[in-house]
């Protein structure tokens, strides 16, 4: 396994990858609110990954060198510069390629499917069916003047704010799963801030978990499979509900299993 760090180009990733004769696809691998690379720190994925060929870079977006330190208004044009970036690889496939995103990556993953003809597969772990209110530097208190979790030419895009009801005690208390659930409910589906997943040009595989105390990831990926029923989508989606929490399926053998069987059979 080879492994190259760089951030001159404006992007902050490792790009890993086995020297090949033939073409590699690549994979684009985001992470959640935790911030920079981190799946470059989940090791056994990554093996496996490169082992059935595939490139992947390991992309931070918010909190490294560089980059924003809250997860604000980040500009989907930054995503751009990932996939420029890889177009310009010796032995990478160009403008074709996949998505995996855990929680806010999941997000940003379906987004920018929905949003880029390079994108020809989503796979997203804990998603999330809308764009929610950006999280900022002390993420338990609650902000009077939130801001989208994501940008574009500059303006932030739609998103679903809290709901009101919802306390600074809540927050402290960890009741995200509370919080995210009650500002659903209050959201109709015509809002702005639903993502048009419609729009994706490839395959998508959800996968989440039945105690996700983080946000109604389940729920959630039921209203994107609605979603995309409801538009009669032509590629292949599936959802793989499992029994563990918001990261526990990250590391469930179920996932990677049906990982592997999806890239092989659409990507």
């Amino acid at each position: 396994m080879d492994k190259k760090v760089f951030g001159s180009t404006g992007i902050r990733a490792d790009f890993f990858y086995k020297p090949s004769k033939e073409p590699q696809k690549a994979i684009i691998m985001l992470g959640g609110s935790e911030g920079g690379k981190s799946w470059s720190r989940i090791n056994k994925p990554i093996e496996l990954l490169l082992q059935r060929g595939y490139a992947l870079l390991s992309l931070a977006y918010f909190k490294s060198e560089g980059l924003p330190d809250t997860l604000e208004e980040i500009p989907l044009e930054y995503f751009e510069k990932a996939f420029d970036w890889l177009s310009n690889q010796p032995g990478i496939i160009k403008d074709q390629y996949a998505i995996l995103g855990g929680s806010k990556g999941a997000e940003a993953a379906l987004l920018m499917g929905s949003r880029s003809p390079r994108v020809k597969a989503v796979i997203a772990f804990s998603p999330s069916s809308v764009i929610w209110q950006g999280i900022p530097a002390n993420r338990f208190e609650l902000s009077k003047d939130p801001k989208s979790s994501w940008s574009v030419k500059g303006v932030g895009l739609p998103f679903l704010p809290y709901s009101t009801s919802i306390s600074k005690w809540d927050l402290r208390l960890l009741n995200l799963n509370k919080m995210h659930t009650s500002a659903l409910q209050d959201a109709g589906m015509e809002n702005k801030a639903f993502i048009k997943v419609e729009k994706i040009q490839g395959a998508v595989l959800l996968i989440s978990g039945k105690h996700d105390r983080l946000w109604p990831a389940a729920e959630m990926s039921e209203q994107i499979m609605d979603r995309l029923k409801a538009h009669d989508f032509v590629y292949p989606y599936e959802h793989l509900v499992l029994g563990g929490g918001h990261n526990q399926i990250v590391i469930n053998k179920n996932s990677w299993s049906k990982i592997f069987d999806f890239l092989s059979a659409h990507f």
